[in-house]
């Protein structure tokens, strides 16, 4: 049986989709509130949060493993995307020729976890520029939603300048920073360290005994293995492909 038709059962209730849409916009607006009333110690950590549930949802919309429709999962893909004043359209196309030729010499994505971690550490910030230049490069035909997309962080940036020339705000600027900074260190947390560590690893059986206690991001890193082998199913739900669906060829954990 192919993969997709074993985990054909995997997908969320309702319920659960409204969670996973809304999660990072609902930690986006405590982030806001919490910024304006100037509690910095929380609204980082927040700003941190959002940043990472954002991931998980264009990851999940990458894959449309959400369960909407076409058209809904591209909004959602170029709004979480902007949550991480990235394009999700562009980074859709990279991640997609991950999957299809997983660390071979084709595969821009997963070329940090090729890498020494001397060299993650240096040129990591740079690859996600690169990887900008090699979407649009791989996928022509979406040149439009990609510049789109990257018009939209732009104007953002200029909202967030603007808010603090104007109002003396540095809610705009400190969320981009920090969405920048998640964004500068992704080739260390999002390729390096999963594709160096199996899935018997100590550190990735911790993750697994945890993911079902804590955000979906530690369940992207503990079952980054059965992600591969499974790619349409959602985040929240890898903990259970992991107990219930055959697992993934010795060898495949990359």
């Amino acid at each position: 049986m192919k993969p997709n038709a074993a985990a054909a059962h995997l997908r969320l209730t309702g319920a659960q989709r409204r969670i996973e849409v809304l999660r990072p916009w609902l930690l986006l607006a405590l982030y806001a509130g919490t910024a304006v009333a100037g509690w910095w110690w929380l609204a980082v950590p927040l700003a941190v949060a959002t940043s990472l549930a954002a991931f998980v949802q264009m990851h999940d919309s990458m894959h449309n493993a959400l369960g909407l429709s076409k058209p809904a999962n591209a909004r959602l893909l170029t709004l979480s995307g902007l949550l991480l004043l990235k394009s999700g359209h562009a980074l859709q196309v990279t991640h997609l020729r991950h999957h299809a030729h997983c660390l071979a010499d084709d595969d821009p994505e997963g070329a940090p976890a090729t890498w020494t971690f001397g060299r993650v550490l240096w040129q990591g910030p740079y690859h996600i520029l690169m990887l900008r230049r090699e979407s649009l490069r791989m996928a022509p035909h979406t040149r439009s939603i990609q510049l789109l997309e990257t018009a939209y962080t732009l104007l953002l940036l200029a909202v967030f300048v603007g808010l603090y020339l104007w109002a003396g705000s540095l809610v705009g600027l400190v969320y981009w920073g920090v969405a920048f900074l998640m964004s500068a260190t992704l080739p260390i947390w999002a390729s390096y360290i999963p594709h160096r560590l199996a899935p018997h690893h100590p550190a990735v059986r911790a993750a697994a005994h945890t993911a079902q206690f804590w955000t979906p991001v530690v369940s992207s890193f503990a079952f980054h293995h059965v992600h591969h082998h499974y790619p349409r199913v959602p985040t929240a739900l890898l903990p259970r492909a992991a107990a219930e669906l055959p697992p993934p060829p010795e060898g495949h954990h990359h």
